[in-house]
């Protein structure tokens, strides 16, 4: 690639990357309110992105075929994971959780 077309692609790609957080800027510094939904969605997020990783992984674990029978050890270990999360409240319990079970039950099985 050409020194010219690289720094373009650099100057685009930081037009891209401030545009993207110029509005959390403004938000913030102004302190404006969001509305009740947008608040709502804004905080789900994390929660959307974290299962849009692990649900992949947990029912495609052998090279991409899906697979729901019962020795599919990683879906008892989500499972494990799901209930501590209900009792527990904590990412990190949960993770802990989750981790575990998936290492013990590949142990045992």
């Amino acid at each position: 690639m050409e020194t010219g077309a690289a720094l373009v692609l650099i100057a685009g790609m930081a037009v891209a990357t401030y545009a993207t957080r110029a509005p959390l800027v403004v938000l913030v510094t102004r302190r404006l309110r969001l509305p009740g939904l947008l608040e709502h969605i804004l905080r789900c997020i994390p929660t959307a992105a974290f299962a849009a990783i692990v649900v992949p992984g947990v029912l495609e674990p052998e090279h991409g075929q899906v697979d729901l029978s019962l020795s599919n050890l990683y879906i008892y270990a989500a499972a494990a994971s799901v209930v501590s999360l209900r009792f527990s409240r904590s990412l990190l319990v949960t993770l802990l959780v989750g981790c575990g079970a998936a290492l013990v039950l590949s142990r045992l099985f």
